[in-house]
């Protein structure tokens, strides 16, 4: 099971009573605003949740698994997260 965005914006307007619409419109502000960030290099620490930050990755070689042919693999950017030691308490 996952949770979707529409769920979260539910679950929030529900313990707030603000109107879903209004909610949907900051969720998604904040989502952006995370992009953003991510898009310039810059880490987002989100307190007692975690650290979003984007890390280089290195070009290599990896194979076609059909074909058994070569192909390389560009250098480029992955997105990596840290969560905080509450968060991990919390999965636990």
């Amino acid at each position: 099971m996952s949770v979707s965005k529409s769920d979260i914006v539910d679950r929030v307007s529900e313990e707030t009573g603000i109107s879903k619409a209004i909610v949907s419109n900051i969720v998604n502000k904040a989502f952006d605003q995370v992009s953003a960030a991510l898009a310039s290099s810059v880490d987002v620490k989100v307190h007692n949740f975690g650290t979003f930050a984007v890390k280089p990755t290195k070009a290599r070689e990896a194979r076609n698994p059909s074909t058994g042919a070569v192909i390389e693999v560009p250098a480029g950017h992955k997105v990596s997260f840290k969560p905080s030691s509450e968060l991990k308490k919390a999965v636990q």
